[in-house]
């Protein structure tokens, strides 16, 4: 079974930089906490939107868009639950992660090749 995203597939289609956000909760000093979101790297990235939608919750209407990111293999995103609360800032989009796949070209390098991040934009985590 080969890749869809092979090596020289990635290399002239990665043309996006992304920053990969991990959140964090800060106290506010009134016995509260403040989430905020802090960068935790920038890389070259494969961005393709996936579907997107458009639902009347309590009477507001809420989008929501699905992408899929392929981005190098990187090794502090091995943990792919922990990596699944990161959320991916794309210009002054938002996408929030929600599953990562390591992807391999071969089996020799036991899916550390490529890893492929699974997200939604306009909808919280």
């Amino acid at each position: 079974m080969s890749c869809r995203c092979a090596k020289n597939r990635f290399t002239s289609g990665a043309r996006t930089r992304i920053t990969l956000q991990m959140p964090s909760a800060t106290d506010d000093g009134y016995g509260g906490r403040t989430d905020a979101f802090t960068d935790l790297s920038t890389v070259w990235a494969v961005v393709e939107p996936m579907a997107g939608r458009e639902n009347y919750i309590s009477g507001q209407l809420q989008s929501r868009v699905d992408a899929r990111v392929t981005i190098r293999y990187q090794a502090a995103l091995a943990d792919t639950i922990q990596t699944a609360k990161l959320r991916i800032k794309y210009g002054a989009r938002l996408y929030n992660v929600h599953h990562v796949l390591n992807v391999a070209d071969d089996m020799k390098t036991e899916g550390r090749a490529y890893q492929r991040l699974l997200c939604t934009e306009g909808e919280p985590s």
